[in-house]
């Protein structure tokens, strides 16, 4: 994935893409030079998914990755011939996000007022812009490996190209999801591919709401699903 940029993890971030459509999307950049328009065939992806991570993805969520990549002009010009086969025109990440318009700085004629700083000059402005950019980059960083550790403290071990798919979740869900995973992981043969998933679709959070139906139970709640099975065993 030595195409993918932190531009490209930006824009992912500022629309919500599901980690399925990253996936799909940095699958794409290495089969396709951006700009260009060519004939995919999305179940080559999820060959791809299956050799990497041990199982592929359901093809509902595969389409729903593609379709959501064409909501957001990541994919234009899609022309489909079949359910999977489709030819379309990869957007340049440069388009999808262009530099910021910055007007130019006009050239004051009185006298700044703070000594030693030229009105006319823009230099603090554009170190500031640039300082505030790497400040946010390097956060991103700091946090992108904080997630990185704890999965290494858990058993989880990943390349950092292999898991940019943690860009779409905060630290806290990371956490959650590794806790879960220590309280599971007896079962667990892939614990990279298992977590993966169990990230993606929130088994932590599913299983609070498990929990909670759980505790609601009651012995008359029991009885009732007795005669409602009854009822229906006697109705066959």
């Amino acid at each position: 994935m030595n195409n993918w940029t932190r531009k490209h993890n930006k824009f992912s971030v500022q629309n919500r893409l599901t980690p399925t459509a990253r996936e799909l999307w940095q699958w794409l950049l290495d089969e396709m030079p951006e700009g260009s328009n060519e004939i995919i065939d999305l179940r080559d992806f999820n060959k791809w998914v299956k050799r990497t991570r041990g199982f592929p993805h359901d093809r509902k969520t595969v389409k729903s990755a593609a379709q959501q990549l064409l909501d957001k002009g990541v994919l234009t010009q899609a022309k489909s011939y079949t359910a999977y086969v489709w030819k379309w025109r990869l957007q340049p990440i440069r388009v999808l996000m262009p530099p910021p318009f910055r007007k130019p700085q006009k050239k004051l004629t009185f006298q700044s007022e703070i000594p030693n700083l030229d009105p006319s000059n823009p230099q603090p402005l554009k170190d500031e812009y640039l300082t505030t950019t790497t400040d946010l980059e390097d956060a991103e960083s700091g946090e992108f490996e904080q997630k990185l550790q704890a999965c290494r403290k858990a058993g989880i071990y990943y390349y950092p190209k292999d898991a940019q798919f943690m860009h779409g979740f905060s630290l806290q869900e990371v956490l959650k999801a590794i806790i879960y995973f220590l309280f599971n992981r007896d079962g667990v043969r892939h614990p990279e591919g298992w977590f993966k998933v169990c990230l993606e679709d929130n088994w932590a959070g599913k299983e609070k709401e498990r929990h909670q139906l759980r505790v609601q139970w009651s012995t008359e709640g029991l009885f009732e699903a007795i005669r409602y099975c009854n009822q229906k065993m006697g109705m066959a």
